[in-house]
């Protein structure tokens, strides 16, 4: 109820101003009755001029451009010319099959500088393993003799057999296989001296060869393969 008031107090005073100005207003244009021409010829004859500013933009400075590194030539090395060679080619080496060795047999391990074919022959020659039933002495490879077996088809020993030899002077001589109380078919040849050259062979009844002649290099025994002075004649035929 107190704003409608205000409100209306408001109006009433707005209202008297304005009737004031207008009968001031009416009173000046009465008294001279030029004014108001005038002033519109004023207004007419004077031309408004309304400024408008524009906006210029500010020049922007070129950057500075960064300088350019120069493109220096690399100086060639001494090896540069080496290794553009070696770079661009292509070595090719080809690949070479090792050529194919014949199996011999080891001195070491069986004594026999490599048995002979058996071709032809009846009877082929074997080394064989430490036996204390054909060494002497106690010992199952004696390095002080040659021994060995003649086994027949059936895997027995054959008695009365002659074991020809050569020994390291040249001279030839033999031995007989023996039977009990030796081992069927066992022979030896006593006083071998170590690292000496003898070559071996069978004998039939008749003293024909019946087995290749083979080279035996004595030597002490070393606790691994055949014994190096052992060397048995096995019947093939």
């Amino acid at each position: 109820m107190q704003d409608r008031t205000y409100v209306i107090a408001i109006v009433v005073v707005l209202a008297i101003c304005c009737l004031g100005m207008y009968v001031a207003v009416s009173g000046y244009l009465n008294s001279n009755p030029g004014a108001f021409h005038n002033i519109v010829s004023s207004f007419q004859g004077t031309p408004v001029v309304i400024a408008i500013s524009t906006y210029t933009p500010v020049p922007t400075q070129p950057s500075a451009a960064l300088p350019k590194t120069p493109t220096i030539a690399a100086v060639p090395s001494p090896l540069g010319v080496l290794q553009t060679i070696t770079a661009a080619a292509t070595i090719v080496i080809p690949t070479i099959a090792p050529l194919a060795t014949r199996p011999v047999a080891s001195p070491t391990a069986t004594g026999a500088l490599g048995l002979p074919s058996c071709a032809g022959f009846a009877f082929c020659p074997r080394g064989g393993e430490p036996d204390f039933a054909l060494g002497f002495g106690g010992e199952s490879c004696p390095r002080n003799s040659i021994i060995g077996r003649v086994v027949g088809l059936d895997g027995r020993g054959l008695r009365d057999r002659t074991i020809r030899f050569i020994n390291p002077l040249g001279q030839t001589g033999s031995t007989m296989t023996k039977g009990p109380p030796d081992p069927e078919g066992k022979y030896d040849i006593r006083s071998v001296a170590t690292s000496t050259l003898w070559t071996i062979w069978l004998l039939d009844p008749a003293g024909a060869e019946v087995s290749p002649r083979v080279k035996l290099l004595s030597q002490p025994y070393t606790g691994v393969g055949n014994c190096p002075t052992r060397l048995d004649f096995v019947q093939q035929r």
